[in-house]
């Protein structure tokens, strides 16, 4: 199978270029299908128009929307078709109206198309989180660079409208000017939305000449301007966080306490991360101390966990931030006797603090969760 042809493909599903930017909706329609895919909700290679599909949609398209953009669930799924992986069954004997549909509507996707389908072979591919992540990133691709994106970010999280044009231009200019001199780069910063890509460069643009000089005249702008950027990504990169908090937050069955716990412990934090500080008292694989700058990870993935599982302590590890993202994007994962297993697609993962003598104290009660996280999600080198 050749995942590279789809990423090819991913990053030209051709978005409406009509207004000054691209329209995100197709590339949120996939995100969503994607989603379903990976939370088990399409088990079989149909994509429904259903309500489902629509609300997953949505909540991607609140994030990448901009103040140009209005929702509209039809023209993504119907002119996806434009792209060779993505096909529609149609409902007997109305080939011909099909056909004939200029202009979509619910009620024609209603009457004329079964469910949209994709290649067999990209269906397959996509069981897999490791091909999955890879088309995220292709499919991210299709989007104007992530300055507007930045942007809405900066100033819903308090940042003052100032500030942010301050870092756009440094990161759209001077700091990409200086990483591109120093062969770190060679595109504009802001086009990176691979967040481990960002967090090398963090740490490479402190050896830089130039950067090191003009952040010390800034008082440590540009400085603070790349850690935003890697924040930003960091945050899209969790949308499924945030689309699992909506969840709770929706469920009935659920009690006001129960909500939050479980809120909180998605979010790590709460009474889970307290469980875990308890538990480790440091960095589990590291040793480091500094609490408040440890993160509580679920090993056991949230999506397939029971409410029990999600918060047991024996199912999280607290960690350093770049090892909590490389773990949970299941780049590292861990032996039954805590050894470290590093995946090739991390790439250069000693600039990442990360390296091959690492491991974990691991209790008898981590084994069952850390096996499943070994054998399910780990990206195996291949």
């Amino acid at each position: 199978m050749s995942l590279n042809k789809y990423i090819e493909q991913f990053k030209d599903v051709r978005p409406n270029r009509s207004g000054q930017s691209a329209s995100p909706h197709k590339v949120c329609m996939l995100f969503a299908v994607l989603d379903l895919i990976e939370d088990g909700r399409i088990g079989l290679n149909a994509i429904y128009y259903n309500e489902e599909l629509k609300r997953r949609f949505a909540w991607h398209f609140e994030r990448l929307k901009s103040d140009k953009d209005r929702l509209n669930f039809k023209d993504p799924f119907f002119y996806l078709r434009s792209s060779p992986f993505w096909h529609h069954a149609i409902q007997p004997g109305r080939a011909v109206a099909y056909d004939a549909i200029i202009t979509p509507s619910d009620a024609l996707i209603a009457t004329t198309i079964t469910h949209a389908f994709l290649d067999d072979e990209l269906f397959l591919l996509l069981k897999d989180s490791s091909n999955r992540d890879a088309l995220r990133i292709a499919l991210s691709e299709n989007l104007d660079s992530k300055e507007e994106g930045f942007k809405r970010w900066a100033l819903s999280i308090g940042k003052s409208e100032k500030t942010v044009n301050n870092y756009v231009g440094a990161l759209r200019s001077s700091i990409s000017n200086w990483l591109e001199s120093a062969n770190l780069i060679n595109t504009n910063l802001m086009y990176i939305s691979d967040y481990f890509h960002v967090a090398r460069l963090v740490e490479q643009a402190q050896n830089v000449p130039d950067f090191k000089e003009y952040n010390k005249r800034g008082n440590g702008m540009y400085l603070a301007a790349l850690k935003l950027y890697r924040a930003y990504l960091d945050e899209i990169t969790d949308a499924t966080m945030q689309y699992d908090i909506s969840v709770i937050e929706q469920d009935e069955s659920l009690e006001v306490t129960q909500k939050s716990m479980l809120i909180q412990a998605r979010r790590g934090q709460g009474k889970f991360r307290e469980r875990l500080i308890q538990q480790w008292q440091r960095c589990a694989v590291t040793g480091y101390d500094n609490i408040s700058l440890l993160l509580a990870s679920h090993i056991k993935p949230w999506s397939k966990a029971e409410n029990e599982e999600r918060l047991d302590p024996f199912n999280g590890l607290l960690l350093i931030p770049n090892l909590d993202k490389a773990f949970d994007l299941n780049y590292v994962s861990f032996t039954d006797k805590g050894r470290i297993l590093i995946a090739e697609q991390l790439g250069e993962y000693e600039t990442l603090g990360i390296h091959k003598e690492m491991s974990v104290l691991l209790h008898a009660r981590h084994q069952d969760y850390m096996a499943y996280h070994r054998e399910v999600y780990f990206k195996k080198n291949a």
